[in-house]
């Protein structure tokens, strides 16, 4: 009998890996690609005005004619109207009311001028500065001892056809400014307080928080609205208000308006995001 024929052994085809050198070569380039994508993102974020809590680089550099941002001097006592941030939105409720409701006066603040007349000094500390016209001013910040925002030489901020100086956060001379809440305090209660808020376009909505007779007010409270005179001259109606500054990504003047019966107590501008941002305050007008 004839031997039975052997079948063929299927045996598994045998891939060849491609040399070691040729892998590390293309791992390298995966990391060098990722790697840029995360720098453009960074450069991105950074150029649109963002500061992250922990990031305290310096900040833009500003417009030729303007001086060089320096630290501010050294505060004198720090005012009553700091909050300690302890506890999170608690540390922002202000304390009772005692004056009268509307017992101050109109009032309109440029931040340009101290209430006594005095020009402001640029790139300094302020807090009672403005009592007088019924303001108050205080910080808080989980990342720094500051106490009180700063007045800011900050046209490298602001559109080409505003003022020179803005209140803001505070400088931290040259790692930049701080991240943190501004707190505005109206020792006269008025019923109405508007303002301009400039920031980075890319935030959708400014936080701002509104207190009146020991309450925080519903968004109902506030207004939002382009600040028109530094709408485009070319915009046809679209109602815009945003700009570049220093050829940076855009930034946006927001007229805010707030009104509360009962009396306007404190107002917090927060700037923590994440990420954080700068935000800017000027053309306060307080009406009792």
């Amino acid at each position: 009998m004839a031997a039975a024929r052997r079948r063929p052994r299927l045996t598994k085809a045998r891939t060849r890996r491609p040399p070691f050198a040729l892998r590390a070569l293309r791992g390298l380039a995966v990391l060098t690609v990722a790697g840029l994508v995360g720098v453009a993102a960074w450069t991105g974020l950074r150029s649109a005005g963002f500061r992250f809590r922990w990031d305290l680089d310096p900040t833009p550099p500003p417009t030729a004619d303007a001086p060089a941002l320096r630290e501010a001097p050294p505060p004198s006592e720090p005012s009553g109207a700091a909050d300690a941030p302890e506890g999170g939105e608690a540390a922002d409720v202000p304390p009772p009311a005692r004056a009268p409701l509307a017992s101050g006066r109109h009032e309109r603040i440029e931040f340009e001028t101290y209430a006594d007349g005095r020009p402001v000094v640029a790139n300094s500390s302020v807090a009672e500065e403005w009592r007088e016209q019924g303001l108050l001013l205080s910080f808080d910040s989980y990342t720094a001892d500051a106490t009180r925002p700063h007045v800011l030489d900050a046209r490298g901020y602001l559109p080409p056809n505003a003022s020179m100086h803005a209140l803001s956060f505070p400088l931290a001379g040259d790692r930049g400014l701080e991240v943190g809440v501004i707190h505005l305090d109206f020792p006269g209660r008025p019923r109405r307080v508007t303002f301009t808020l400039f920031g980075p376009d890319l935030i959708e909505d400014f936080e701002v928080i509104v207190w009146s007779g020991g309450e925080r007010l519903p968004a109902s409270a506030r207004a939002h609205a382009p600040d028109l005179r530094y709408a485009p001259e070319d915009d046809s109606g679209s109602g815009t208000a945003t700009y570049s500054p220093g050829g940076r990504s855009l930034f946006r003047a927001e007229r805010v308006r707030i009104e509360a019966p009962l009396g306007v107590d404190r107002i917090s501008l927060d700037g923590w995001g994440p990420p954080g941002h700068v935000l800017l305050v000027d053309h306060l007008e307080i009406d009792p």
